[in-house]
């Protein structure tokens, strides 16, 4: 590990420090047998409760039941002496018939370590989901430097209790790992190393600090009485953070044959600790690559597998009324093309479409399609109706962004701007290279 560390966070996807542990051609698993707390050997002292199974250290040795409980009972005797009176109350309640089950610890809670060649020590939450949690990651260079990562853990008993999808979201989380694995760009959330036991998969990844692209523009909507009625961010920083944003789906797109599929505000993370940031802006961290994929080109239309949704079915002709019954990403993102098709979709224009959509949104401070009825919003897509007015009266509503936002929601997929027009169009002039 050499580069320097951000510090902690407690936003999610919020994920950001720059050092590099894989190389490039090489795998980046680890199966360990064991997850171990290096409490006993250093004065780190961290603590924190998860649940799910936990994973025995090897070397552990069976203690008879009559020593357990000699131990046992010298244990409480000591500790009663130092309880407060409720403490001591509940105590001997306990003891009267009432047993309180201790917790067990899991090999994810806040003190344990895991790792190989090198040691994590796992620290505070940071963000908690459906199938995961997201934690800080602490280790030490051998030159005495402390680095803060994010880890990301999926129990393993967590996908087990879904007997019937267990399968295929292990499978999903192994498809996004062999994606991020490969991406190293400056703009891009980087996965440092991956590590796997019987509990869990362990991902580490960069420590981001200052939330993601929608917290701005959350933060700019709320203040905008105090901005003279200005929703959007800055023209300098919604300039910044789209000029950002196309370098990162440039070399997805260009130099890795990646399409990522989720784009939005969401999952834009804004990195703020380089010298001013408050006022010059941050620096981008495009991450959540669960949906993205490598490009086919050899593939035919019938050989695409099957997304992990089903996507809404082409309306018949003369059809008004469009109701999916679930869209592939965020549907406010959604292109046209992605709204009927019915099949996996190996291409890079819908990154283009939403890549649009967050342009629309740094500058006005919405969302181009958006209504509080989903089956308005889909017509809202498939017709391309978008308010240019209120682009064009925003602050960053300059001629030239009204071009890239029209030539990437082009709703003709043929005329839609490419990655490489969008990085070299004019609003851009003046930026640094895109590479």
């Amino acid at each position: 590990m050499s580069s320097a560390m951000t510090g902690s966070t407690d936003s999610i996807l919020k994920l950001t420090v720059l050092p590099q542990s894989i190389p490039e051609g090489k795998r980046a698993e680890h199966s360990l047998d064991t997850v171990t707390s290096p409490l006993a050997e250093s004065a780190v002292s961290l603590s924190r409760n998860s649940s799910t199974r936990s994973i025995r250290a090897t070397g552990a040795r069976r203690i008879p039941n009559a020593e357990r409980e000699r131990r046992s009972s010298r244990r409480s005797a000591s500790a009663t002496t130092s309880m407060s009176p409720a403490q001591a109350f509940l105590s001997s309640w306990n003891r009267e018939g009432i047993t309180a089950e201790p917790a067990q610890e899991k090999p994810d809670d806040e003190g344990k370590s895991f790792g190989m060649e090198t040691q994590y020590v796992i620290g505070k939450t940071v963000n908690q989901g459906g199938f995961g949690v997201i934690k800080e990651a602490h280790t030490i260079t051998d030159d005495g430097q402390r680095l803060v990562f994010a880890v990301k853990v999926v129990r393993k008993a967590v996908i087990d209790a879904e007997s019937v999808d267990g399968d295929k979201l292990q499978q999903e989380l192994e498809h996004e790992i062999s994606v991020w694995r490969w991406l190293e760009h400056p703009h891009i959330l980087r996965l440092q190393e991956v590590y796997k036991t019987d509990f869990a998969t362990f991902c580490v990844m960069d420590l981001n600090i200052g939330g993601t692209l929608f917290d701005l523009v959350r933060q700019c909507r709320s203040s905008a009485a105090q901005n003279d009625g200005r929703k959007g961010l800055k023209p300098n920083l919604a300039m910044r953070y789209a000029y950002q944003l196309a370098s990162a789906l440039r070399y997805l797109h260009q130099d890795m044959r990646v399409c990522h599929r989720d784009i939005k505000l969401e999952n834009c993370l804004i990195d703020m600790t380089r010298p001013n940031a408050s006022t010059n802006g941050g620096n981008l961290r495009l991450c959540d690559f669960g949906l993205a994929d490598f490009l086919h080109n050899d593939s035919a239309p019938s050989e695409a597998s099957p997304e992990r949704t089903t996507s809404p079915a082409a309306p018949s002709s003369g059809s008004h009324h469009h109701r999916p019954t679930s869209v592939i990403g965020t549907l406010e993102y959604a292109s046209p093309r992605g709204l009927v098709a019915n099949r996996k979709l190996f291409e890079t224009a819908g990154d283009i479409w939403a890549y649009g959509v967050i342009v629309y949104a740094l500058c006005t401070g919405e969302l181009p399609f958006r209504h509080a009825m989903p089956s308005k919003t889909v017509e809202l897509i498939l017709q391309a109706e978008w308010d240019d007015g209120a682009l064009k009266l925003a602050a960053a509503g300059s001629d030239a962004v009204i071009e890239l936002v029209e030539g990437c929601l082009e709703k003709d997929i043929g005329g839609r701007m490419t990655v490489g027009e969008v990085v070299g169009c004019v609003w851009f002039e003046g930026m640094a290279g895109g590479r």
